[in-house]
């Protein structure tokens, strides 16, 4: 095990993580603080009216229908996140579904399925809570993810792009980088996709590994039966 650059995969990805999760917790408090006063000036504007009797509509729908028409279901709808999401969704893909970080509609398994489960935006002061937690959760789940990718190299070599584990890495810092930059954050999305399509480098890696480990044990085995 190599828990030095175990450690040091880990240090640079939650260096390269903390700022983005920090942006994406400073625009909730901004999108709760306008809401706040839009509904402070609706509150104003409105004088106190007597209570007036419903008056009957000839064209009103059933009760089944008017559930129909105000069911809404956001996992039906294609979201839109931010820079910084896609980013982080990107070169920390397993930690990110492990947490459900920033989805819509997290699984139920998920630390946000079980925190928070399906409700989305406008944030309200128990989402925001809510989130904190989850953001911890997330970055404690990329330092335990970096720290066993980089601990157990799948490719011993002497160049450090040779590994998936470091490559990814690499991409992670010039994302990152970038997408912190507001001007120009939307080229961070290119070297994320490089980054995802290396985790399948990774995984193929990965199975490979194990299915040559379970081979040798099995001649082994087989060995030790004949002798």
């Amino acid at each position: 095990m190599n828990w030095r650059q175990g450690l040091l995969l880990a240090g640079i990805n939650l260096a390269m993580a903390v700022p983005m999760v920090l942006m994406m917790e400073a625009r909730d408090q901004k999108a709760a603080f306008t809401q706040e006063q839009i509904m402070a000036r609706a509150d104003r504007k409105v004088a106190p009216r007597p209570p007036e009797p419903p008056t009957p509509d000839p064209h009103e729908a059933s009760p089944e229908q008017a559930k129909e028409a105000v069911a809404f279901d956001p996992c039906t709808v294609w979201g839109h996140y931010p820079v910084q999401v896609v980013v982080a969704q990107s070169i920390d893909m397993p930690s990110v579904a492990l947490a459900g970080w920033r989805d819509d509609c997290p699984p139920n398994w998920s630390l946000a399925g079980r925190l928070r489960g399906k409700m989305t935006w406008p944030p309200t002061p128990w989402w925001m809570e809510t989130q904190q937690k989850i953001d911890a959760g997330l970055c404690l789940f990329i330092a335990i993810q970096w720290f066993l990718m980089g601990g157990f190299p799948l490719a011993r070599t002497q160049k450090w792009w040779g590994d998936p584990s470091s490559f990814i890495t690499g991409c992670a810092v010039f994302a990152g980088a970038i997408a912190l930059i507001p001007v120009v954050d939307g080229l961070a999305k290119l070297p994320a996709l490089i980054a995802m399509l290396a985790y399948l480098w990774w995984f193929g890696l990965l199975i490979w590994r194990t299915l040559q480990f379970g081979w040798r044990m099995a001649t082994a085995r087989l060995e030790h039966r004949s002798s």
